[in-house]
């Protein structure tokens, strides 16, 4: 999405929303018709929590039920087999940081001054850990394989609890490949 569509709070787009299950619990997901462009955990929060978190981002946008394009993408979102098309609403430096994440590896951590390094602005560890924690898109853009460079696992917007056992779960998904 172009930086203005991130400014304008999204005013002009529609957004689809539903609920889906996942193997961390239920999970609200929301797409436009490029791709999906918000995943939030209700795990930790609860419902209310997750979806508010996610549609502040976006005010200005049209809100609607899940369609089919949606649920189609969410039935596939965490078998890690199929390529989930995604639609990354943010400034370009979140974009760039955001690209930067899809590229580890499953079963692979980094940190984020390797983040940092990645996108060319090895100064800006501070400023990629902020982008990578406003990451509106949780495990199909995997923050999550983030860690802090004394290998510390470091926070996770939904949750430790959740992001230990995402990474288990990847862990354990590379194992028996």
């Amino acid at each position: 999405m172009v930086p203005r569509a991130q400014a304008s709070k999204g005013d002009g787009i529609t957004i689809y929303e539903g609920w889906y299950q996942s193997p961390f619990g239920e999970v609200i997901a929301m797409g436009t018709d490029r791709g999906i462009c918000g995943l939030g955990f209700a795990s930790e929060l609860g419902r209310d929590v997750a979806r508010s978190d996610l549609i502040k981002r976006w005010t200005a946008a049209h809100l609607k039920p899940a369609n089919t394009q949606l649920d189609n993408w969410m039935a596939t979102a965490f078998s890690q087999c199929e390529k989930i098309d995604l639609h990354l609403i943010g400034t370009p430096f979140q974009i760039r940081v955001w690209e930067a994440l899809l590229t580890i590896p499953n079963g692979h951590v980094t940190t984020y001054s390797l983040i940092a390094d990645k996108i060319g602005n090895p100064k800006a560890v501070r400023t990629v850990a902020t982008a990578i924690g406003q990451n509106p898109i949780g495990f199909l853009v995997p923050c999550h394989r983030v860690l802090r460079k004394s290998g510390e696992i470091g926070g996770y917007h939904w949750g430790l609890p959740l992001k230990r056992e995402i990474l288990a779960y990847e862990g354990a998904l590379t194992d028996a490949q």
